[in-house]
């Protein structure tokens, strides 16, 4: 059985995420440019968001601002937007990037990073062979991921036969945001065998991040070959070794969690001070990858989900764009920086590393350790006393916001899509009306929702939002709340609500929704020196969800063991994020602790209760 198990999993990762017929970046170049929506279509969207979280009267005002604004200034703004357009394959990315991303001041844990959960818990529990021959064997995994995109090999993604930018995935390994005040700078240092002018340039060393301490080596030997897993083990155990025999180090990864504008400060002092310190920030920036060893223990998703975007701040360095987290108890997170790519970028990685790891637990063959293997190299740092007063600062501020942020990661056993596809409702389009009906429920009214849609079909694609919270979708919450409309008359709405959800998702992929037309509006208009439209001043805009106001932030992880979460968008809102299996469905969400409407526990037992609602609907239109 065990055998059979591994099989399936070894080809289901070979069917997912290898291709030996078409190269990982063949379509790229070849992808069509991101598309300019119509502004009356973009227009008639955002009102028709509106018009589901706003009063009448309100409405009625937002509709004439909206009118003026297609009329008149918004009319320029878009021929302004239209002429970029022309010039640039992709008018949105470098905005996006500065805008979003890079100008953001706030430190980036636990307000923006991305969080993960592994799903071999009970593999970690019964594991007998060490915490550094456990890791080892998953980084293993990892640098397989790695060559598969090195050699160009890593199947190129596709959505109904579309093909979509890997992109992405290029800044998954040797990249970094590099904190400068104003604006950080994002520095990817990966290349493809092919595009090495020479062995070596792509740099193969990680960074190891344990008991306060930092820690280098090349996972790649003398012949270029990846060390084997015996070999990383014995690189972790000679680290382990280190760190118990001199204690605890200065954990200046504490600075990387402060604010951006001030770690930029502190990160040129540490560069000024002495040539050690430039090498060893070098050595961190330029790495494929961080390694993070752990001290907690936690026991469950949900713990681990919190010590992921919660952690020990002296044993992280969150400026990397991926840090794989191993716990004292061998339990598995991930931590990583959304400036780079978006979720299914680290999804797509851990699942290839889940499977991988199933195909070869069994008859896993760990090496040999050659004699001439190196030590492995701590980083040190020189610092001065204001450094070290900072390094506290930092600490004080960054446990501050853990302690406002609650997150909460749990399974739904009650079922999955299985239920879903025979009464021919998409998973996400269940999803989502269940939580538009958990959210109404808690609070009494409609919660404005933000819904990954991805435009990876066009050159650099990344997203866009898809306003989840319809008219339609209100209407059938009202009516299924309310208990005295028919049940005939309550299916009859939850399906012109999936129908308008499904559709919307369909023209949000193809970058039609009206989120991201109106964000390049109103920084065409900043760009040109014109005063902000009315439009974007309007209490309207905020409430629903406009300049990043969304009460309920949410998104489908995919359909594998894995999940994900981030903070919320905004001081009263949730994260909702969801992975759907056959039979189940994991779910995690995060609410911010100061606020006074929002509670994650109840609003996931609301969940869970609309899930079999929805269930008793479905099953009563049978009978």
């Amino acid at each position: 059985m065990d055998r059979a198990a591994a099989e399936e999993a070894r080809k289901e990762r070979d069917r997912l995420y290898v291709s030996d017929a078409e190269a990982t970046f063949a379509h790229d170049e070849l992808l069509p440019a991101l598309p300019v929506p119509p502004l009356r279509q973009t227009v008639d969207k955002y009102l028709d968001s509106v018009r589901a979280v706003v009063s009448d009267e309100e409405y009625v005002l937002t509709e004439g601002l909206a009118t003026d604004f297609e009329n008149g200034v918004g009319a320029e703004l878009n021929q302004r937007l239209l002429q970029r357009a022309q010039k640039s394959r992709n008018w949105l990315e470098q905005w996006w990037e500065d805008v979003a991303y890079l100008s953001q001041r706030q430190p980036l844990l636990p307000n923006s990073h991305m969080g993960g959960t592994f799903a071999l818990f009970e593999d970690a529990f019964q594991f007998q062979g060490g915490r550094s021959l456990w890791a080892a064997r998953n980084i293993t995994c990892y640098l397989q991921f790695w060559l598969l995109l090195r050699q160009e090999r890593l199947k190129p993604q596709s959505f109904r036969k579309i093909p979509w930018t890997m992109h992405q995935f290029r800044r998954f390994f040797n990249t970094t945001r590099v904190p400068a005040e104003g604006k950080d700078v994002l520095v990817s240092k990966f290349l493809t065998e092919a595009e090495e002018n020479y062995a070596g340039e792509s740099p193969s060393h990680v960074v190891v991040l344990q008991s306060g301490r930092v820690f280098t080596f090349d996972v790649l030997n003398d012949r270029r070959e990846p060390l084997t897993t015996a070999e990383i083990a014995t690189q972790l155990d000679r680290i382990n070794d280190v760190c118990m025999r001199m204690g605890r180090g200065a954990g200046v990864g504490t600075l990387t969690h402060g604010d951006r504008d001030s770690w930029a400060q502190n990160r040129r002092v540490l560069l000024e001070l002495h040539p050690d310190n430039e090498r060893s920030l070098r050595l961190i920036e330029d790495s494929m990858f961080a390694i993070v060893m752990d001290d907690a223990s936690p026991t469950n998703r949900k713990e681990v989900m919190t010590e992921c975007l919660k952690g020990d701040c002296t044993n992280r360095w969150v400026d990397k764009s991926y840090s794989f987290i191993v716990f004292e108890n061998l339990t598995l997170g991930s931590s990583a920086d959304h400036t780079p790519f978006d979720g299914m970028v680290p999804v797509t990685c851990a699942h290839f590393v889940h499977l991988t790891y199933l195909a070869t637990r069994h008859n896993q063959d760990d090496g040999d350790v050659a004699k001439s293997l190196p030590m492995p190299e701590e980083l040190h740092f020189h610092l001065t006393d204001h450094l070290v007063s900072e390094m506290e600062r930092v600490k004080m501020e960054y446990y501050a916001l853990c302690n406002n942020l609650d997150v909460l990661c749990d399974v739904f056993t009650g079922y999955g899509k299985g239920f879903m596809k025979p009464v021919r409702i998409h998973p996400e389009a269940y999803l989502q009306v269940a939580i538009q009906l958990a959210y109404y429920k808690l609070h009494k009214k409609p919660g404005a929702t933000y819904v990954t849609a991805s435009t990876r079909g066009f050159y650099h694609g990344r997203t866009e939002t898809c306003r989840a919270c319809t008219p339609e979708l209100v209407e059938f919450v009202q009516a299924a709340l309310d208990g005295k409309t028919s049940i005939t008359k309550v299916l009859d709405l939850l399906k012109v609500a999936v129908t308008k959800f499904e559709e919307l998702m369909v023209e949000c992929c193809k970058n039609h929704g009206c989120d991201r037309h109106l964000m390049g509006l109103a920084l065409t208009a900043v760009e040109e020196g014109v005063p902000i439209p009315e439009l974007f001043m309007d209490p309207a805009f905020i409430k629903s969800g406009g300049n990043g106001n969304f009460i309920l932030s949410t998104s489908c992880n995919g359909y594998t063991p894995l999940i994900g979460c981030v903070a919320p968008m905004c001081t009263d809102g949730y994260g909702v994020f969801y992975s759907i299996e056959e039979n189940r469905i994991i779910f995690a969400l995060s609410a911010f602790k100061e606020s006074s409407e929002t509670n994650a526990e109840a609003l996931y037992q609301h969940i869970k209760q609309a899930l079999f609602d929805l269930q008793g609907l479905l099953l009563s239109a049978k009978l």
